[in-house]
């Protein structure tokens, strides 16, 4: 197993689904590994893409399962989304996402006609041609759009499922506009996470699934990645790729040995 490029790292970025649970079930050695890593003290953030479930549901989802995690350590996409719109004068917005993400947003006006930005994420089963028209023009009157992430799938009970990303990269055609990104791969993403944990890219590690999102993403940033092969990528060939990771896992459970070195 190659050792770490970082002999001492400074602090973690840990993805959550697919490294430390997997359909809704915990991978063997997470729990031990996150103790380690507390016990430790490394400083680290727990960054998830999802768009699904606010901070606040995510804590508690960890927590049933016997993850104690602080709000300071959980940092989201739509966290990142949030605060870059509080710093917009008079932003008014309308969310083309799940209702669970509103109170990540308070403090953010949210409009149902002529907004000036629109925040993209997953919309499930609430998916219908109307509802992507109605965004559809108002992008075309000049609404920024904002996404929360631009994953083309996950992993659900039901199997691989259709993403943010789809309906995103759609709309983007459609208005021949960039949406402006704040989940992983955004570097904007992975630099606003540093900085919350005071470090620079450099000095912090990615532990991720995802060869897009975490690890081309993180490599991008400046970061040293470890790519878990316990998630969606994780029958897929490392060769021929952008960003190669720096040093690659069967599961989390082999962090902390790693970590020793």
């Amino acid at each position: 197993m190659a050792p770490l490029p970082l002999t001492t790292p400074t602090a973690l970025l840990i993805d959550l689904d697919g490294v430390i649970y997997l359909r809704e079930k915990l991978i063997p050695g997470a729990i031990e590994t996150i103790h380690y890593i507390q016990r430790k003290k490394i400083p680290h953030r727990f960054v998830t893409n999802t768009s699904t479930f606010s901070r606040c549901q995510v804590l508690a989802k960890l927590a049933h399962v016997g993850i104690v995690v602080s709000p300071a350590d959980l940092f989201t996409a739509p966290i990142a989304a949030a605060q870059y719109l509080r710093a917009v004068p008079d932003a008014r917005c309308y969310f083309f996402a799940s209702p669970n993400l509103r109170e990540d947003f308070a403090g953010i006006a949210g409009v149902k006609e002529h907004p000036t930005h629109v925040v993209i994420g997953d919309v499930g089963k609430r998916f219908s041609y109307s509802a992507m028209n109605r965004v559809f023009r108002m992008v075309l009157d000049g609404a920024e759009m904002i996404a929360l992430q631009k994953n083309r799938f996950w992993i659900t009970p039901e199997g691989l499922t259709l993403d943010a990303g789809a309906f995103v990269t759609a709309l983007e055609y459609a208005t021949g506009k960039e949406a402006r990104l704040f989940g992983k791969p955004s570097v904007e993403f992975f630099l606003q996470a540093c900085e919350s944990l005071q470090c620079s890219p450099t000095e912090v590690i990615m532990v991720g699934d995802d060869l897009k999102a975490d690890i081309a993403g993180g490599a991008g940033a400046g970061l040293q990645t470890v790519f878990i092969r316990t998630g969606k990528d994780k029958d897929t060939s490392l060769d021929d790729l952008e960003y190669s990771p720096d040093v690659v896992l069967r599961s989390i459970a082999e962090l902390p040995a790693i970590l020793e070195e």
